[in-house]
């Protein structure tokens, strides 16, 4: 599996975690969607990997340093479900709370979803979705939407 894969993976942890927020304010309006905007980039001596070829069923570990309006790390484990497909759980931390995040990436990433499966601290009770898109195989771009 090539580097893009375990690059994609990080980027959908990361995905989770920086950002601009934006809210409707007033008292007869609900709040809006929050937006993140953030670049994870893959940290060299955190991960592991199997190895030999990967085969279904093996694992692979990353992390990433995020950066953009927040900052913080992610830490993930990915699942190889078939030739060119991983399906991740990811952790991003950043300073105001976490958000976890899982999905289905394959070897190069442009627009791929992944849910956004809850969060603590600001992020408490988190939902929405990222879409990761690999920058090259260290950085990705992952531009999140998070639900009110």
């Amino acid at each position: 599996m090539s580097r893009l894969v375990l690059a994609a993976a990080a980027a959908a942890a990361a995905a989770i975690g920086v950002g601009a927020i934006v809210v409707t304010t007033g008292s007869a309006q609900a709040p809006g969607p929050t937006t993140l905007n953030l670049v994870s980039t893959t940290q060299k001596t955190v991960g592991f990997a199997p190895k030999h070829a990967p085969h279904q069923g093996d694992r692979f570990g990353f992390g990433d340093k995020i950066t953009g309006t927040a900052t913080g790390y992610d830490r993930g484990v990915c699942t190889f479900i078939g030739r060119s497909k991983v399906l991740c759980d990811v952790v991003v931390h950043l300073t105001n709370g976490t958000l976890t995040a899982s999905g289905l990436l394959g070897e190069k990433s442009t627009n791929a979803p992944v849910a956004i499966t809850g969060g603590t601290g600001a992020y408490n009770g988190a939902r929405g979705t990222a879409l990761v898109t690999d920058v090259n195989s260290k950085t990705s771009k992952i531009d999140v939407t998070l639900l009110p």
